[in-house]
């Protein structure tokens, strides 16, 4: 009983202890935040200086056939995307950009506060080298803007089984001069041709690897597990997914851009356009 009422007199001690640093802590705090002169110059600075926000452009995909993933690289996926993100994201690269520029004026103006040490109100019995030090660290940590100055986009690709389990992964970061650079690849071009041959490439890649294992077999389950052009069956012949218009020829990854034919039928057809059958 004696061991119990010990122990448990050191906790109520130490549990005391604490809320009275806590309660100090916090005094030291609030005086800061409602006195501190450099902290006034800190906000008056701040409000003169609104930073653009920060849009994430990253990208993620996941691929459930293997050959796919391992084909297609985080370069050709950016590529891809940026047909259709391009213009959003320059007008981020240029905000951002904008930042950089401000937040070097911005800084340049914090380097001129100097009322370390100075409060509009006596300190009292506060200890003015521990005021110091902490109204250092509220200007650095917590009252200090600190905007995004460097535009990166990421891209993620997974490679998972077909019930989703992901089993790998491969990430890219680009920064503002490798967009500038393929989106300048990319509108290198006459109409739908592009003069950059890899840019074409990489097009081809992602959109062939958007028909995906469990979209494959969506599409036999739809044709009947039969070719769609003589009809045989897949017990006696190797069926293949084709592009009714190629994608040479501008043809998506769609379900009804998809059809079956054995492999006989789709090198027969190769790259005509054909309805489906």
């Amino acid at each position: 009983m004696i061991a119990f009422i010990t122990i448990t007199a050191i906790i109520i001690s130490v549990v005391i202890v604490l809320l009275c640093l806590y309660f100090r802590q916090r005094k030291y705090d609030n005086f800061i935040l409602k006195n501190s002169l450099c902290l006034k110059q800190l906000r008056e600075i701040n409000n003169r200086y609104e930073f653009n926000s920060n849009i994430s452009f990253d990208q993620y995909h996941t691929y459930d056939n293997e050959k796919f993933y391992d084909t297609i690289s985080c370069e050709d996926y950016l590529i891809y995307q940026l047909q259709y993100i391009s213009k959003k994201v320059v007008v981020q690269i240029k905000k951002i950009s904008e930042n950089k520029q401000s937040y070097s004026n911005y800084l340049s103006e914090v380097k001129t506060i100097s009322d370390f040490g100075k409060f509009q109100s006596p300190i009292k019995y506060l200890n003015l080298e521990k005021l110091i030090t902490k109204e250092k660290q509220f200007l650095r940590k917590n009252l200090l803007q600190k905007p995004i100055t460097q535009f990166t986009l990421t891209i993620t690709l997974y490679c998972s089984t077909i019930n989703g389990c992901i089993y790998d992964k491969k990430t890219a970061i680009f920064d503002d001069s490798d967009i500038f650079a393929l989106v300048k690849r990319l509108n290198n071009k006459n109409g739908t041709f592009y003069n950059d041959r890899e840019i074409w490439n990489s097009l081809c890649r992602v959109e062939r690897g958007k028909v995906s294992n469990k979209m494959r077999f969506s599409i036999y389950e739809r044709d009947g597990y039969r070719c769609c052009k003589c009809g045989i069956s897949e017990r006696y012949a190797d069926l293949e997914i084709d592009h009714i218009i190629p994608i040479s020829k501008g043809g998506k990854s769609t379900y009804d851009n998809l059809q079956t034919l054995c492999h006989r039928c789709n090198v027969e057809k190769g790259n005509s356009i054909n309805k489906k059958y």
